[in-house]
């Protein structure tokens, strides 16, 4: 790993994912709304703008096609019962947590595979199980599962490895402006999360990890 590209790489998981990556010597490229406390570079990028993708892919492939890594990291939950969920935030779930990493994906797939490097989508629980009054966020993490599964056949044969990452409830500012009712200590902790994302990383590039899910022990919204 040499160069990284991370969505949402300011704060929460993304952060931590991003301070493993630079003790390790990556440069990493931080695409968020924010700058970051990290020494990376911040393209600003909101996910829900399509001008804002183009921008970022045209600065990226202007200068730094050598990216080998791409963390599909960012992401947004609201918490509504059926029928009373804006349609704004319909279309901001789908344009964080699903189109946004599509786009991104398709525009730097070409040197991610060139750099013999891995894409990692950084998905949910909630891909693969459902929970009530979260009907939209789950849609948008099932259909980020459907995506990657096409993705790692498509580019089988191909000097890329695509790999889903699906933790349960970890510590956030998602799960706090979502109201979730569990405490802090019943939610994972991202720096452990992050630090298994390295090791599967740091696998042989002959072992294709496809998945790795993560349940907290505890019952509850993941």
């Amino acid at each position: 790993m040499k160069k990284a590209i991370i969505t949402g790489a300011s704060s929460g998981l993304g952060k931590e994912i991003a301070t493993r990556l630079l003790e390790k010597g990556v440069h990493v490229i931080n695409l968020s709304r924010t700058e970051s406390s990290l020494d990376v570079v911040t393209i600003p990028t909101d996910l829900t703008k399509h001008e804002d993708i183009v921008n970022a892919l045209q600065i990226i492939k202007n200068d730094h096609q050598d990216v080998d890594l791409l963390i599909l990291n960012a992401g947004v939950l609201h918490r509504h019962v059926v029928g009373e969920t804006p349609l704004t935030e319909v279309d901001s779930d789908f344009a964080v947590n699903v189109m946004g990493a599509i786009k991104l994906t398709d525009g730097l797939v070409s040197f991610i595979t060139k750099n013999r490097g891995d894409i990692v989508f950084v998905g949910s629980t909630s891909s693969f199980v459902t929970h009530a009054e979260t009907s939209v966020y789950n849609a948008a993490k099932h259909a980020v599962l459907g995506y990657v599964k096409s993705l790692q056949t498509e580019l089988k044969k191909e000097n890329v490895r695509v790999i889903g990452f699906y933790p349960g409830g970890f510590q956030s500012q998602l799960h706090i402006n979502a109201g979730s009712n569990l405490s802090e200590k019943e939610l994972m902790n991202p720096n452990d999360l992050s630090k298994l994302l390295m090791s599967t990383l740091e696998m042989p590039r002959g072992m294709q990890v496809s998945q790795v899910i993560i349940d907290r022990k505890k019952a509850g919204m993941s």
